[in-house]
């Protein structure tokens, strides 16, 4: 059975804040997340980001094609970033 000193739910800001510190703390950590499509968090994927990514857009006057492949770009990309970041720790993954 695995055990842990902390378990945190969400892959947000605070969610992968709070658990590097206390993994870097010497805490044992687990991080869970439901959605590999929400490494990040709320405003990366769903929130803040997509919409002022399709709020610029739609100023440029793009095609609606254009528009959400750009969202699409975008939001991999930081997406990506976070995973990357925390599978980049060594750290084991269930």
């Amino acid at each position: 059975m695995l055990t842990y000193d902390l378990i945190v739910i969400g892959f947000g800001k605070a969610g992968k804040t709070l658990a590097g510190k206390l993994a870097s703390a010497g805490k044992k950590v687990a991080l869970v997340e439901r959605s590999k499509a929400m490494y990040g968090g709320t405003c990366i994927n769903i929130g803040c980001i997509p919409t002022k990514t399709l709020l610029v857009a739609a100023e440029k006057d793009l095609s609606f094609e254009e528009v959400i492949a750009t969202k699409n770009t975008i939001t991999g990309r930081l997406n990506g970033k976070n995973y990357t970041t925390v599978a980049g720790t060594g750290r084991r993954y269930l």
